[in-house]
């Protein structure tokens, strides 16, 4: 910028000083177009060193300038060499008017934003339309009145207004470009827009000073003149010296290259407008507005044909695009049906990894002898099931744990009696075959949900889930007669009869202190339990419980407590085989429970009240519990009204089996999502009652009434198989509409599952339910159709002679669950 102002500073003393004359005339056109030498040298020496658009750019820029040194060569040549004024209208008049469009054209380019060629053919089609147009306007304005009807005025006015109109566009389009852009073309931009202003205003005033005849070279019209050409000089200067050669990263938005399009078309359609223009614009001559219309189809032409280019170059373009559209849209099938191959093969290898790594999880966990659950396994579960059983008592804190759904834990350790001369006799192998043989007959008495494990050598452990110790002791005489009731055939001919030593303790220990003793300790007790066992004689199994002294002070309960208590905090039961290996009668069934006869007779005579388990135990009278458990086992000999039936023991009491059903009911209802669409359906005979009950507990649950209906099976009882092999289904009505309703099955027992067949059988013969359940209160297991119960009261293993009766007040005038043999 010194030296825009050292040469405007030398220029207006020389203005002031020296007089108008020939060497005034000659200093200013010899300056001028020195000025405009360097300018347009200046912007071109950058075309050489930049980026590719950059270089059309500055190669536009200093086409401009150079079109500008052209006229002001010509003007210097008449008033310098030929020393004549410079006659109006000049001839180089219509070269100074053009050389504004390729500083816009220049505009276009937009070197600081990235464009690809196409972009680049297209900007230079519409540059060439808005040359076309420039030209085009300024033949239709300015030229008929230079050349076909010459008029000095008007002509003057005419290139006034034309040209005062492209330096505004100039302006706006570099102001435009200025605001948008970064880095150093935000500098080179802004620049070259105050050197435009500068340019357009000192323009403007010598043509309107040449018009009135005030001008002449030299003058102080030349000095803002002056400024600008150096100006755009230095703006060549700050190109080179700056990094503007490479584009910014900014990508380009649409309007960037819209503007110039549009302006282009504009300039297409005003075509039209002039044609009217031409020939019905008042003042014109007639030879004028001849000229201006054939000039306007002429431009017509020549413009419609660039458009035809532009539309063919967009058509092919179009073309490739959609073309490679197909090749991306292929190669994006491609990848995509590689990229579900690899998912899959990925999914199915993550799954084999997964399956393999759960054999081999389980693998760590099983025995590798028996196949059954070795002790770390037991290590892995136990923490989170004592943790559960914990849970559900610390909800009832304080309140009636009697009404406490089972959740209990029973440990029972279980050790083969003398098997070291199994060893000692038949060698090791057969001993590892006597050991498998024992965890396979022990893997038949466990329910599915009970934990079998090898404790080591030939001792087992079972953790026995939602357990009642009140059925453990027929549990546990169930393993004593399953291990005895016959010989284990080792391989090559040998048989080896064997008995087994059973100990057993629940948790929580007590349920009025039930935090007393962990898990780990319980296992300890049962453990103790067993070889009070062994020690009392073997084929036998002991459970230590709490007693009257438990109850009273729980806060004496330990684990050394506990081991070597004599009767005050513990009570003992005992259970004995006492056939030893043979099966045992129906007389001696539970002869084996240890009970003081003095005590229990005169528990039988004063209604039960002073009844002691095992000698020793000494205690308050019992509780309604222990009187009914303890009456269950007096009557434990005592006939079925079924002829040949033999009672062993009370799987569940009246209180019992009405939390059982309130269990079921939540179940029901949680599963279902609520009573909306739900039926319930009773099996006759015992399955109505329990299905009246169920309904009567979901309406109290949910406000709402549920519809129970019945189905008569008369001829067989699921849990009585001697009565026939098939079940007999008489014609009912149920009572309620079944289609497209969520049907619940209510029975008393499941055991074969033909009571269940007969009965879907005659439930789709009143409609089609959109969903059927099972709910049963009992599951005994021994399956023969591939049925299974939605909903389980209780599960309980039993052998093939032994039979499950529900006695339910409404039909029998009683309320308890009983397991019975022949």
């Amino acid at each position: 910028m010194g030296i825009v102002c050292a040469v405007v500073c030398v220029h207006l003393c020389v203005s002031l000083l020296a007089p108008r004359g020939s060497g005034l005339t000659a200093f200013g056109d010899l300056t001028q177009s020195a000025l405009l030498v360097w300018a347009t040298l200046s912007i071109l020496s950058n075309v050489r060193t930049s980026y590719r658009k950059a270089q059309l750019f500055w190669a536009l820029m200093a086409f401009g300038c150079g079109m500008w040194l052209c006229t002001q060569v010509l003007w210097t040549y008449f008033e310098v060499f030929l020393r004549q004024e410079v006659p109006n209208p000049f001839v180089g008049d219509v070269v100074l008017f053009l050389h504004v469009v390729p500083m816009m054209a220049a505009l276009v380019v937009q070197p600081h934003i990235r464009q690809n060629d196409h972009s680049l053919r297209l900007v230079s089609v519409d540059f060439f339309l808005l040359l076309t147009w420039w030209l085009y306007l300024y033949l239709f304005i300015v030229i008929p009145w230079q050349y076909v009807s010459p008029n000095e005025a008007v002509y003057g006015r005419s290139f006034d207004l034309v040209y005062a109109g492209e330096q505004v566009v100039l302006i706006v389009g570099l102001g435009l470009v200025w605001r948008r852009s970064q880095g150093s073309w935000h500098s080179i931009y802004g620049q070259l827009f105050k050197a435009a202003i500068l340019y357009s205003v000192s323009s403007i005033l010598a043509s309107v000073a040449i018009d009135y005849h005030q001008y002449y070279t030299g003058s102080l019209y030349d000095i803002p003149l002056v400024a600008a050409m150096a100006w755009f000089a230095v703006v060549g200067f700050m190109g080179r010296e700056s990094s503007a050669g490479q584009p910014t990263d900014q990508e380009p938005r649409t309007h960037h290259s819209m503007w110039t399009a549009r302006l282009a078309m504009m300039a297409v359609f005003s075509t039209p407008l002039m044609v009217a223009w031409a020939e019905f614009g008042g003042g014109a001559p007639p030879q004028v507005r001849s000229y201006r219309l054939i000039l306007t189809v002429a431009a017509m032409v020549f413009m419609g044909a660039l458009v035809f280019v532009k539309q063919h170059w967009m058509d092919r373009e179009l073309l490739q695009l959609l073309h490679l559209s197909r090749q991306n849209l292929d190669e994006m099938c491609k990848l995509k049906d590689e990229l579900e191959n690899k998912e899959q093969s990925l999914r199915w290898h993550g799954q084999e990894l997964q399956r393999k790594n759960l054999e081999l999880q389980e693998i760590s966990f099983t025995d590798a002898l028996t196949g059954v659950w070795n002790r770390r396994y037991l290590e892995e579960i136990l923490g989170a099931e004592a943790e559960q059983v914990l849970r559900s008592y610390a909800r009832v804190r304080g309140g009636d744990i009697r009404k406490l759904d089972h959740r209990d834990l029973v440990f029972i350790m279980v050790d083969v009696d003398f098997f070291k001369q199994v060893n000692d006799l038949h060698g090791h192998p057969a001993g590892d075959r006597f050991l498998q043989r024992v965890a396979e007959r022990l893997t038949k008495v466990v329910r599915k949900s009970d934990v079998l494990v090898r404790w080591g050598g030939e001792e087992f452990l079972i953790m026995s889930r939602s357990a009642d110790p009140a059925g453990t002791p027929a549990f546990c005489e169930r393993i004593l007669e399953v291990v005895a009731s016959e010989p284990f055939d080792l391989g090559h001919g040998v048989r080896v009869r064997k008995t087994c030593s059973v100990g057993w303790a629940p948790f929580p220990w007590t349920r009025s202190a039930f935090e007393a003793l962990c898990a780990e300790e319980t296992i300890e007790l049962a453990d103790t339990a067993l070889y009070r066992a062994k020690a009392g004689g073997r084929n036998q199994g002991v459970g230590i419980l709490p007693g009257d002294g438990a109850i009273a002070t729980p806060h004496a309960i330990t684990l050394d407590a506990v081991q070597d208590d004599n009767g005050v905090l513990t009570r003992t039961v005992t259970v004995k085989n006492s056939c030893g290996s043979t099966q045992p009668s129906a007389e001696n069934l539970l002869s084996g429970i240890c009970l003081t006869s003095d005590a229990a007779l005169n528990r039988v005579g004063s209604r039960l009240a002073k009844a002691e388990i095992c000698p020793g135990r000494k205690g308050p009278p019992r509780s309604s519990d222990e009187t009914h458990e303890a009456r269950s086992m007096m009557n434990a000999k005592t006939p079925s009204r079924k002829t040949g039936l033999i009672q062993k023991a009370q799987l569940m009491s009246a209180s019992e089996i009405e939390r059982t059903l309130v269990r079921l009911a939540y179940e029901i209802v949680e599963k279902n999502g609520g009573v909306e669409g739900l039926g319930l359906v009773g099996i006759r005979r015992r399955g109505v009652p329990i299905a009246e009950r169920l309904g009567k507990i979901i309406t109290r649950i949910e406000n709402a009434k549920v519809p129970v209906g019945t189905l008569d099976i008369t001829f067989y009882r699921d849990d009585l198989s001697t009565l026939g092999p098939k079940p007999v289904v008489q014609d009912k009505e149920i009572g309620f509409s079944i289609e497209d309703q969520n049907i619940v099955l209510v029975d008393d027992v499941l055991f074969t599952g033909r009571t269940t067949r007969a009965a879907l059988d005659a439930l789709f013969s009143h409609g089609r339910p959109r969903r059927v359940q099972l709910c049963v209160l009992i599951d005994r297991g021994h399956r023969e159709l591939p049925v299974e119960a939605s909903f389980v009261g209780r599960n309980v293993q039993t052998t093939m002679n032994e039979v499950i009766e529900v006695k339910l007040t409404e039909i029998d005038d009683m309320e308890k669950v009983l397991l019975m043999e022949r």
